[in-house]
C-alpha cells in the first residue's frame, strides 16, 4: 500500500511540474528586466537565505510537498515518510509552523486528531521549488 501511495505523489508531483512549468513559459515573454540597488538586492537575498535555510534541513522538503497535495494528519505524514521518528516529524512540524509555512490544526473528540496544511506562504514555497523537483527527476 505504501509503494502505491508514493507512486501516485511522485505522478502526482510529476503534473504539478509540468504544470508549472507550462505556466512559466507562458509568464517570462512578458517579464520586465530592471535594475536592482545594492540595498534592494541584500533585502531580496534575506529572504532567500531565510527560505533555503528552512529547506536544507532533512524531511523539509518532503513534508511541504506532501502536504501541497492535501492536508495530513501527523500520523499519515509518518508514513509517507519512511525513516522519519515521530520525535523528528514533530521537530519539523513544528519548525515549519514557526516560519509560517503550514498550519496545525486540532479537531476534538476521542481521539484528538492533528492535521496540517500549507499556508499561502507554504503553496508559494513548493511552486518555487517545483523547477528543482523537474530537474532532480529528470537526472534519476
Amino acid at each position: 500500500m505504501r509503494s502505491v501511495s508514493h507512486e501516485r505523489l511522485e505522478r502526482e508531483i510529476g503534473e504539478l511540474v509540468e504544470g508549472f512549468l507550462a505556466d512559466l513559459s507562458r509568464i517570462l515573454p512578458e517579464h520586465e528586466e530592471r535594475e536592482y540597488s545594492v540595498e534592494e538586492m541584500e533585502k531580496r537575498m534575506e529572504g532567500v537565505v531565510s527560505v533555503l535555510s528552512v529547506l536544507s534541513q532533512r524531511w523539509s522538503l518532503g513534508i511541504i510537498f506532501l502536504l501541497y497535495m492535501r492536508s495530513l494528519k501527523f500520523n499519515e505524514l509518518r508514513d509517507l515518510l519512511p525513516g522519519i521518528s515521530s520525535r523528528t516529524l514533530t521537530d519539523k512540524l513544528r519548525m515549519l509552523e514557526g516560519r509560517g509555512i503550514l498550519t496545525r490544526s486540532v479537531t476534538s473528540g476521542s481521539p484528538v486528531r492533528v492535521g496540517y496544511s500549507l499556508t499561502t506562504r507554504g503553496r508559494e514555497i513548493a511552486l518555487s521549488c517545483l523547477p528543482l523537483m523537474y530537474q532532480l527527476r529528470r537526472q534519476e
